[in-house]
């Protein structure tokens, strides 16, 4: 009889402290302020952790207690079905349904617009992407307000009703603190222009691919320029090849097209570095922070010449032989 009752003792006592946990855990999970209703922007970034959302959300005042909310969503399993990108969400809200919100949904967008993109390219990829951009409006205001080589190259998060001002004015935003204003120093102590800088960076994003090779380029490109020598780079060739054959309205298009000829050599066009020396007159397309970093931190060498093999790798020359060597051997 005695451990009967000790049975019943021991149930009741495990029914009421999980009646307990549960009414912890429920008032736990309420409302941080229920008078909080005006909704503030809430951004989940991509690889994010729970315990970091988590540790974001109590310190926006979005949830109570971080215990209670870890442990609701990961018993319900709502933890694994958290979708990066930025939601809606207020003070009012209880737990659940802060959690059931970041499972349904984002209300932006992520675009990812890689290096060396010509400006027609990532229209291309906004279009593709679902968003209300039109083909001539985007060209015009990209010539207009001489946006080629400021379309940053990053992930963005664009509401998903965005148009083409909204998209623009968020790609500058971030040029804006990536580049004016994160290299400030850099940018006033050097004597080219930004648009000048941003021409130079646009070419070595296109003729190398590894940090190292950025900036030993951008010392043979600036001693070029410096000696008035033409820089005599590939890539601004398939750019004035493309800008004469190739537009946004009729896209799709080959904007890099490989295999040049003797004929794309001698290309009546301002971008054609074989005939003129000097700067193109804008970027040929959108370089990323270390390409422009490089032109403002070059490396100096002995050398005047590169081209990149058949081995991919970068090869480097100080005379027009050695150079003409490289092409025999490297360019199969």
């Amino acid at each position: 009889m005695k451990k009967f009752s000790k049975i019943v003792l021991g149930f009741y006592s495990l029914l009421a402290f999980g009646l307990g946990l549960f009414l912890w855990l429920n008032a736990s999970l309420k409302p941080v302020d229920i008078s909080k209703t005006e909704k503030i922007t809430f951004v989940i970034d991509k690889g994010e952790s729970v315990a970091a959302i988590i540790e974001r959300l109590a310190g926006q005042n979005l949830i109570k207690s971080r215990f209670c909310f870890k442990s609701w969503v990961l018993l319900s399993g709502i933890s694994k079905k958290i979708k990066a990108g930025s939601y809606y969400l207020s003070s009012s809200m209880n737990g659940k349904e802060v959690a059931e919100s970041l499972t349904k949904g984002a209300n932006d967008r992520w675009v990812t617009i890689i290096e060396g993109l010509r400006s027609e390219q990532i229209g291309e990829l906004l279009i593709k992407k679902g968003f209300a951009v039109d083909p001539k409006a985007w060209a015009e205001e990209i010539k207009t307000s001489r946006l080629e080589g400021q379309l940053f190259p990053d992930s963005y998060l664009f509401p998903t009703g965005a148009d083409q001002e909204k998209i623009l004015g968020i790609i500058r935003k971030n040029f804006q603190k990536k580049v004016t204003d994160g290299l400030k120093e850099q940018l006033q102590a050097n004597s080219l222009s930004l648009e000048e800088i941003l021409t130079l960076a646009s070419i070595i994003e296109r003729e190398a691919s590894k940090d190292a090779d950025r900036k030993i380029i951008a010392g043979i490109l600036l001693k070029r320029l410096e000696s008035n020598w033409p820089l005599q780079v590939d890539a601004s060739i398939q750019y004035a090849v493309s800008s004469q054959k190739c537009s946004i309205l009729n896209s799709p298009c080959d904007w890099w097209p490989n295999g040049l000829t003797q004929s794309n050599l001698q290309i009546k066009s301002p971008y054609n570095t074989y005939l003129y020396t000097g700067l193109p007159p804008s970027p040929i397309c959108n370089p990323s922070l270390s390409s422009i970093t490089a032109v403002l931190s070059p490396q100096g060498s002995a050398y005047w010449y590169y081209l990149s093999g058949s081995d991919e790798l970068m090869h480097y020359a100080k005379t027009h032989d050695e150079h003409a060597q490289n092409i025999k051997k490297f360019l199969k």
